[in-house]
C-alpha cells in the first residue's frame, strides 16, 4: 500500500475522542490505524469503518504488543512516513491523595504519561526520525491533554492533574528535542468531553469510601459534578476537528485550546491563593 500517503495512529480508538477521530480522518481518505484493547472492539471498528481501518490491538503500557504494532503500520504505509501519531488513550482515578492506593496512583501515570512515552519511542522512526529521504515529509506528534488537568489542581483529580501536568511538560521537553528531526509535537486541551471515561471514573470510586472523612461531603458534590461534565460537556467532534486541524495544518500551534471555555483558560492567570479559596467555598473544604 505504498501509494498511500497520509496515515495516522491514534490510540484509545473505542469510544468518546478516539472514535470520533477515526470517523473524522477516514472520511478525509485518511489511513487510519486505531489503537484498541479488546478483540471485540477491533472487530467492531473494522466493520464500522472498512477497509481504511486497521485496527491496533494493544495497552499503551504493553511495549511487546506496541511494538508488534509499529511493524503492522510499518507493512502498511510501506516507504511512506506516519503522518501523525495521536495520543490518546487516557483514564481517570479520582479520590483523595490522603487516601488513593499507591497501586492506583501508579496506574494512572503509566496509562496517562509512560503509556505515551511509550508509543512516542515506539512510532517515532515510523514518523521519520530515521528518515534520510528529503522528499517525505516528516510526520507529527498530537498529545491530548486537559484544560483544567493540565494546568490546574483540583481537589479528587489529583492522580490525573498528576498526570496531565506531567503530559505538558513531557510534551515541552519532546518538542524541543524533535526540532532536529523537524517533527512537530502539539498539545490539544480540552476541558471536560462527552466521554464514557467519566462514567468508568464514577464506577470505579466507590462514593461511601470516604464516610467519617473531611472529605465526605466535598467528594460526593465533585461526582455529581463529575456527571454534569460528562453530559454538558464538549462533543468529542468538536475535539476530533481540532486534532484534524493540527494534523494539517502547516505550521501547527504548540497548544490547541477551545475558545467556548474562555473562563477556564482565565484560571491559568488568576493568583493561586484566589483559586484556592474559591475551589476549596465552592466544595466546603473549609
Amino acid at each position: 500500500m505504498d501509494s498511500i500517503i497520509k496515515s495516522i495512529v491514534i490510540t484509545g480508538a473505542s469510544s468518546g475522542i478516539g472514535l470520533s477521530t477515526c470517523e473524522l480522518f477516514l472520511q478525509h481518505g485518511y489511513l487510519v490505524f486505531g489503537s484498541v484493547r479488546k478483540n471485540s472492539d477491533a472487530s467492531k471498528l473494522k466493520k464500522m469503518f472498512g477497509e481504511n481501518f486497521v485496527p491496533l490491538i494493544f495497552d499503551v503500557k504493553d511495549r511487546k504488543n506496541i511494538n508488534d504494532s509499529v511493524q503492522i503500520v510499518k507493512d502498511h504505509i510501506g516507504a511512506n512516513n506516519l503522518t501523525a501519531l495521536i495520543n490518546n488513550a487516557g483514564t481517570a482515578i479520582l479520590g483523595p491523595l490522603e487516601f488513593l492506593e499507591p497501586i492506583e496512583f501508579h496506574k494512572q501515570l503509566e496509562t496517562n504519561l509512560i503509556g505515551v512515552f511509550n508509543c512516542v519511542q515506539a512510532f517515532l522512526p515510523l514518523l521519520g526520525s530515521t528518515s534520510t529521504k528529503q522528499t517525505l515529509k516528516k510526520g507529527r506528534i498530537i498529545n491530548i491533554s486537559s484544560a483544567l488537568g493540565g494546568k490546574i489542581g483540583y481537589p479528587f483529580y489529583g492522580a490525573y492533574c498528576s498526570s496531565k501536568h506531567a503530559l505538558e511538560g513531557f510534551s515541552e521537553a519532546l518538542r524541543r528535542e524533535l526540532t532536529g528531526h523537524k517533527i512537530a509535537v502539539s498539545i490539544i486541551a480540552p476541558g471536560a468531553i462527552q466521554t464514557p471515561i467519566w462514567d468508568k471514573a464514577e464506577t470505579s470510586s466507590l462514593k461511601n469510601k470516604y464516610l467519617g472523612t473531611i472529605y465526605q461531603s466535598a467528594y460526593e458534590k465533585m461526582i455529581v459534578d463529575m456527571k454534569k461534565l460528562g453530559v454538558n460537556g464538549l462533543k468529542p467532534e468538536i475535539v476530533s476537528a481540532k486534532i484534524f486541524r493540527a494534523v494539517e495544518a502547516k505550521n501547527p500551534k504548540i497548544r490547541y485550546t477551545f475558545i467556548s471555555e474562555f473562563t477556564l483558560n482565565l484560571l491559568y492567570f488568576a493568583p493561586r491563593r484566589l483559586i484556592d479559596k474559591l475551589v476549596m467555598r465552592y466544595l466546603g473544604l473549609t
